[in-house]
């Protein structure tokens, strides 16, 4: 075999292996990701709690939207990223405990601000959690944040 043939069996190999190399590391790197959205939102979900945890410390009432919280506790209301990798900001409202399970999906963006103190409904009265209730990599469940 000349040269010419010898240099591009040796190119191929290259290739071969940088791509089995990607192809190795991709499903690694792909759960880092998911891992660094998941976390990042509850993150982001802690400190929308303690702003509200202060806003109501201040104001000795719950505010009746998470807008209320800027600019004097929160700059932004913060991203959530479970549901795209530039996230949303996006607030759903939810006047009863039943809205605040019934309204949360896999698919849905932003957050959910259950603003109620009805008798017989404060499981999730004046709490904050995803609109997602599976993670970024659309497994486990966010209910229990």
């Amino acid at each position: 075999m000349d040269r010419k043939g010898w240099v591009l069996v040796k190119l191929l190999l290259i290739i071969t292996g940088a791509l089995i190399f990607i192809y190795l590391i991709t499903p690694r790197f792909q759960k880092s990701i998911y891992r660094m959205r998941d976390l990042t939102t509850q993150a982001n979900l802690e400190s929308i709690r303690v702003a509200l945890l202060s806003y109501y410390k201040d104001k000795e009432e719950w505010p009746s939207s998470l807008s209320q919280l800027k600019p004097s506790y929160l700059k932004r209301i913060p991203n959530e990223f479970l549901s795209s990798v530039k996230g949303s900001s996006k607030i759903s409202i939810a006047k009863k405990e039943a809205d605040l399970v019934s309204q949360r999906g896999s698919l849905l963006t932003g957050w959910m601000y259950g603003n109620y103190n009805q008798e017989g409904e404060l499981k999730y009265g004046h709490s904050v959690l995803p609109m997602s209730t599976t993670f970024s990599d659309g497994k486990g469940n966010t209910s229990s944040w």
